[in-house]
């Protein structure tokens, strides 16, 4: 590629956490595939790129977004479930968040949460279900954006279809017209009309 085609391409879209390596291992393959012909279809591979590393950052933030609210959902779940007969949230809520807290790194911690849910027909499923109701105003964000990225990704794919047919369709015109008999004339005419030297 030539430079004055490079300076037109973006700058790699990458969080300071994120891969270089993996983006352009992502685009390869991109290129690969669709095989761009000219900056034009280069800039739609470029632009692919980009929308589908967007999808995958998502889809890693929703993750991540469930993962980070499992403590607090625990503890939420386990308040009424540690609670006695007659006994208050706030006389369990301390308890409830110690084990919370050790549920993620020691081994009797999970023991005893396995328990307490057991005890309710409840299993660590349950953590995920409430992790995913209390995280879902976000999760519903982001699943409009990807929404909206999905399509942004499948309207550069039609691009690029769009691009290509229309550039095949103004080839084959070219070709019928230098191929029509007037068009063949014309290009002998031009070629016998060479410039005598002086």
């Amino acid at each position: 590629m030539r430079k004055n085609e490079l300076a037109l391409l973006p700058k790699l879209p990458l969080l300071i956490t994120e891969s270089a390596d993996e983006f352009e291992a992502l685009r390869d393959a991109f290129e690969r595939e669709i095989k761009p012909q000219g900056i034009i279809e280069q800039m739609y591979v470029d632009d692919h790129s980009s929308i589908v590393w967007d999808i995958l950052r998502l889809r890693r933030c929703k993750v991540v977004i469930i993962n980070s609210a499992f403590r607090s959902a625990l503890e939420h779940l386990l308040v009424p479930l540690l609670k006695g007969p007659g006994q208050y949230d706030h006389e369990v809520q301390h308890k409830a968040q110690a084990l919370a807290h050790a549920w993620f790194t020691d081994r009797e911690a999970e023991k005893q949460v396995s328990q307490t849910l057991n005890r309710f027909d409840l299993d660590e499923s349950a953590i995920e279900a409430v992790a995913i109701r209390r995280s879902f105003s976000d999760l519903e964000l982001l699943d409009r954006m990807l929404t909206s990225l999905e399509s942004r990704r499948n309207k550069a794919l039609r691009c690029v279809a769009e691009y290509r047919a229309s550039l095949a369709h103004q080839l084959r015109e070219s070709a019928d017209r230098i191929i029509d008999d007037k068009g063949v004339l014309t290009l002998e005419d031009a070629s016998s009309k060479k410039p005598t030297a002086a």
